[in-house]
């Protein structure tokens, strides 16, 4: 294995987003739809189909998310998207949500390997609850991202992936309701088109119980596991696992304006090799709405996160957003996060081709934020614009075995803006 090969396997997980996905649960408050979404669409029954096709343009000064000394590239890309949404608003046997969109981009940059990244994305998300609102109903959901990932160096080479979660599910509601068991199982997938190493599934198991004792207050108890491979295991740096987390709470209003996720337990990573995560997990968000058009949510989230290598990483995090809507046409979206990530203890192999690590224990300080204004100016026509930073910053490098390599940072900065234009019927 190459340094360079290292340094994505190092990085590839915990940077897809740089703050990792441990720390994005939030109350789950949103802003309401705006006014042109009501007359928008094709109606047939009670199915309504919403067409549309978006055209992006996005600047970045730090495409393959560098650190300053490594010579950071920009680059810049635009990106058609057809896409659309089908849903029945009033469902009778079937509550069916299913969005999908394909993305072309074209790359622009002086540096030929950004010019050489991947052009084709796609998402789709279904699920269909059968019977919602009868005793017993059944569920069925998929959700298929195709992202497009460029490496953490300048090359030709991608780390686009393809990500798939499938689940179905038994949904049991005695007594009208108002206690709730879902059992499901899930199977998810990750294929890279170039880096086979990063290529994992998972069989995953939950089961969920919820009790609203209040009209929109509920008591929960959620226990998941799953078994998870990668499809070339290696001692050290990636290994076997069947992680294991049982949390209970509450979630739900405590006032007309204050809304309240309050959930804990515990998580144990069950790893086959090397070290293992046995500790505790869990949240604290706030939702506050002054307004029906105003949302405050803020939180503290702390989870473990199977890693490419070192087995594992823990995220301490914290989130904030604030949403306005303004006149019922345009939003302004504000999203700030930050987490303290720990990574197992690694020292690498002989075999690994690296002379020498900064330190065995890794940790970073990781964090996002952006800012969305969007608008919608007809029914037919929408426009977006924003802003994204995205940040690592941690002394952690490594160095590859033989004479005159230099190190290899594990930080970065990277700044974006893109703006999109929308045509929906």
């Amino acid at each position: 294995m190459t340094i360079r090969g290292i340094r994505g396997g190092l990085a590839v997980l915990a940077v897809l987003t740089a703050v990792p996905a441990v720390v994005r649960a939030d109350t789950g408050l949103a802003l309401p739809p705006v006014s042109d979404d009501s007359v928008r669409g094709f109606r047939f029954g009670e199915f309504v189909l919403v067409p549309m096709v978006g055209l992006e343009g996005r600047y970045s000064q730090n495409v393959f998310r560098e650190d300053s000394r490594e010579s950071p590239a920009a680059a810049g890309v635009i990106t058609v998207r057809p896409g659309f949404r089908l849903h029945n608003p009033e469902p009778t046997i079937v509550k069916l949500t299913w969005d999908g969109a394909v993305g072309y981009s074209h790359w622009f940059s002086d540096d030929a390997g950004a010019r050489a990244q991947g052009n084709l994305s796609a998402a789709t998300a279904l699920r269909a609850d059968i019977l919602p609102r009868s005793v017993v109903g059944l569920f069925v959901a998929d959700q298929f991202v195709r992202e497009i990932q460029p490496r953490n160096y300048s090359s030709t080479a991608t780390y686009d992936r393809n990500h798939n979660h499938a689940e179905a599910g038994l949904q049991i509601r005695p007594g009208g309701g108002a206690l709730q068991i879902a059992l499901s199982y899930g199977f998810d997938f990750d294929l890279y088109d170039e880096f086979e190493d990063g290529d994992m599934m998972a069989h995953r198991a939950r089961l969920l119980m919820t009790w609203d004792f209040f009209p929109k207050t509920t008591l929960l108890i959620d226990g998941d596991w799953r078994y998870m491979t990668w499809a070339h295991e290696r001692a050290g740096f990636r290994t076997d696992s069947m992680p294991l987390r049982v949390q209970a709470g509450v979630k739900g209003y405590v006032t007309k304006k204050f809304a309240l996720l309050l959930k804990g337990g515990f998580g144990k990573g069950f790893y086959g090799t090397g070290p293992e995560y046995q500790n505790f997990i869990g949240e604290v968000s706030a939702g506050f709405k002054p307004t029906p058009f105003t949302v405050i949510d803020f939180g503290y989230a702390r989870d473990f996160t199977d890693s490419y290598y070192a087995n594992y990483y823990v995220g301490d995090g914290a989130h904030l957003r604030f949403g306005q809507q303004l006149w019922g046409r345009g939003n302004l979206d504000l999203n700030a996060r930050y987490a303290y990530v720990q990574y197992a203890p690694w020292t690498p192999a002989a075999t690994d081709g690296v002379a020498a690590v900064s330190t065995s224990d890794r940790r970073d300080h990781a964090v996002s934020a952006t800012a969305t204004a969007s608008v919608s100016i007809l029914r037919y026509l929408s426009l977006k614009a924003g802003y994204r930073l995205e940040g690592i910053f941690t002394d952690f490098q490594i160095t590859a075995a033989g004479a005159g390599a230099s190190p290899d940072y594990g930080g970065f900065l990277a700044h974006q803006v893109f703006g999109e234009l929308s045509v929906l019927y």
